[in-house]
């Protein structure tokens, strides 16, 4: 903190103009988890969307551009997938890698300037060789500090790299400035594409390589030296390899700012939860600026700095974290031509595929309630893995399947209304975010541990009208278990907190009556169980004995499944939300078609709408033994 604590003494003394230069500000632009959102076309509903999409803010980054002379744009990772644009471009490299000469997402952050970019674990998720040759066609270089090519035993991209840039200060007088970045990614992507990824690259422990990074940075002559991290806050005591460093990060003395994602969360804002070190106003960790800008290109963060150079060194009188405001400045006519012929004959050939029929029959499927209870489509998803798993097990084995039915607890992209019709591929692509399945055996311990994560979706009663979903979760997160019948006990606090560690404070649990088959399960019980790579519990589980179910994605084992077959199971609510004494609680959804009345587990809790707006709809929904 040395550099920073001399630059503020700065403040407070008179300084000879042949002593010091006037000061230069240097503005470093941020997107994270963009995920493909691109444009602003919502190809869920085949509308356009209000809320994301990078194109929505090319008029304010340009403007912002023109009001502040030395602004450079970066991003840090989970690019390249995870809208249909991005899956389909991933979909028709799998049938011919040569699909694509540049990929139309990486020509698009081309024609926005991009300066640097890092990926995310995302990134990784078709392999190595797809992540190589899409960043390949980057006008921009890209950094990561923590993963080398195992065979070649040398960093998959630059650890750290130094743009010398010219800047001008507040009198328009020209100064060279090296600016370093370091990119960071989670050592946990291994655990996420292991079939993809073994014996391929190898990644290390975040934090020992930032620091080694960033004093490789500095001793080459860095002014300044920025994390791109794609990792998010957690102030629990370090561990190593763990995932969310960026807090620590800005503890680093060698490390100046930091622009971090992964969580999807805002970096300032009124949600952040407060801690000693981090000051939301400011917008800065450690006093060191940091920002995150979220999700899908809902917003762009910044970190700005104002440096003034004395005796040939770079001091920093004052620096900062934000997010952008969004201007009503258009955008220059040929800059969005250029991002839209990027992506224009991906999204022709992506919306003839998506109103293609997959199912041969007819459906009537919703997903509304599917945070209170299991409904048609939960169902429909098991029986397709139940379907699949029978090339992996015998008629012995006890077969549990966990699906989080909701991607995003605030964003109707996600409420699924399908009334009498065959589903499309545009259907598949909002049911699912594209993932690999894994499989494990488990005991009865395990799935106690693994039903209390997801439990702390719920928020134990504080008085009526309480609102039962707590927000701070991520409902993707949120993995019950199909299979088993169970209760969950909302008036006992949750025994892990939302980063997925355990309460040591809280004793006793939210989970009870296990059962299978009807028969309360044992310690000498085994079962299989079968999610997505990315729950929780497998995340904490990283070295565990995983099986060999092959290597499909959940979005095409169930595609084949209702394409080839007519008879399905009928829904069957599987766990019940219990409190030791009757609560009325507030349920809010997204405003959509009211389906209360339909709710097929109504008569359990007692659910009417209570209120609505044009944007959200309030249940009351009794709780009770």
């Amino acid at each position: 903190m040395k550099r920073i604590f001399l630059g503020s003494l700065l403040i407070s003394v008179l300084i000879s103009s042949s002593y010091a230069d006037n000061l230069v500000e240097v503005n470093i632009l941020s997107t994270s988890d963009i995920h493909s959102f691109i444009s602003d076309d919502n190809y869920y509903s085949n509308t356009k969307s209000e809320n994301y999409g990078l194109i929505s803010w090319i008029g304010t980054i340009e403007k912002f551009r023109r009001d502040h002379k030395n602004t450079y744009l970066v991003d840090t990772g989970d690019l390249l997938s995870g809208n249909p644009i991005g899956n389909h471009v991933i979909k028709r490299y799998n049938q011919n890698d040569a699909y694509y000469n540049i990929s139309p997402i990486i020509c698009s952050l081309n024609a926005l300037n991009y300066d640097v970019a890092t990926p995310g674990n995302h990134d990784f998720d078709n392999g190595v060789d797809f992540l190589k040759k899409s960043y390949s066609g980057a006008n921009f270089p890209v950094v990561l500090s923590n993963v080398i090519d195992k065979e070649k035993q040398e960093s998959l991209y630059p650890e750290y790299i130094i743009k010398e840039k010219n800047v001008i200060d507040d009198v328009g007088k020209n100064h060279l400035l090296k600016i370093a970045y370091i990119g960071l990614v989670p050592p946990q992507t291994m655990l996420f594409n292991k079939s993809k990824l073994e014996n391929k690259i190898i990644f290390f422990d975040m934090l020992e390589s930032a620091n080694s990074a960033a004093d490789k940075a500095r001793k080459d002559g860095a002014d300044l030296v920025i994390a791109l991290s794609h990792s998010g806050i957690d102030v629990s005591p370090i561990e190593y390899g763990m995932e969310n460093v960026a807090y620590y990060l800005a503890r680093n003395p060698n490390i100046d700012g930091v622009l971090f994602g992964h969580t999807h969360e805002i970096f300032p804002s009124k949600k952040t939860i407060a801690h000693e070190n981090i000051n939301i106003e400011s917008g800065k960790i450690f006093d060191k600026p940091a920002a995150q800008p979220g999700k899908w290109g809902e917003s762009v963060s910044a970190i700005t700095f104002n440096l003034e150079k004395k005796n040939g060194q770079w001091l920093i009188k004052s620096s900062k974290g934000y997010q952008l405001e969004k201007s009503d400045v258009p955008a220059a006519e040929n800059t969005i031509k250029s991002v839209l012929s990027c992506i224009n004959d991906t999204e022709i050939d992506l919306k003839k595929d998506l109103d293609k029929e997959v199912s041969l029959d007819q459906f009537k499927i919703d997903n509304n309630f599917n945070l209170i209870g299991n409904e048609s489509l939960t169902t429909l998803l098991v029986d397709s893995i139940h379907d699949y798993m029978k090339n992996y097990t015998n008629e012995n084995d006890k077969l549990l399947v966990s699906i989080s039915p909701s991607f995003s607890l605030n964003d109707d992209n996600y409420i699924i209304d399908i009334q009498d019709r065959k589903l499309t591929n545009r259907d598949l692509n909002q049911i699912f975010y594209p993932a690999y399945l894994s499989a494990l055996r488990v005991n009865k311990q395990q799935i106690i541990e693994w039903l209390e994560m997801s439990s702390n979706i719920y928020n134990s009663p504080d008085g009526d009208s309480t609102p039962l979903i707590n927000n701070q979760f991520h409902s993707f997160l949120f993995y019950p278990i199909i299979g088993l019948t169970y209760d969950v006990n909302i008036s006992n606090q949750p025994l892990y907190d939302l980063s997925g560690k355990r309460n040591e404070q809280v004793k006793k649990g939210r989970i009870s009556n296990i059962r299978y088959n009807g028969i309360e399960i044992t310690d000498e019980d085994s079962f299989i169980i079968v999610a997505s790579k990315y729950a929780p519990f497998f995340q904490n589980n990283k070295d565990s004995p995983y099986l060999d179910i092959g290597n499909e994605r959940n979005i095409d084992i169930f595609s084949k499944y209702i394409s080839s077959h007519h008879e399905y199971s009928k829904p069957k609510n599987n766990y019940r939300i219990i409190s030791d004494l009757p609560v009325q609680m507030h349920l809010v959804l997204p405003h959509y078609t009211d389906k209360s009345a339909t709710f097929l587990w109504n008569n359990q809790y007692e659910l009417k709408l209570n209120s609505q707006d044009k944007k959200w709809m309030t249940y009351q929904i009794k709780i009770s033994k």
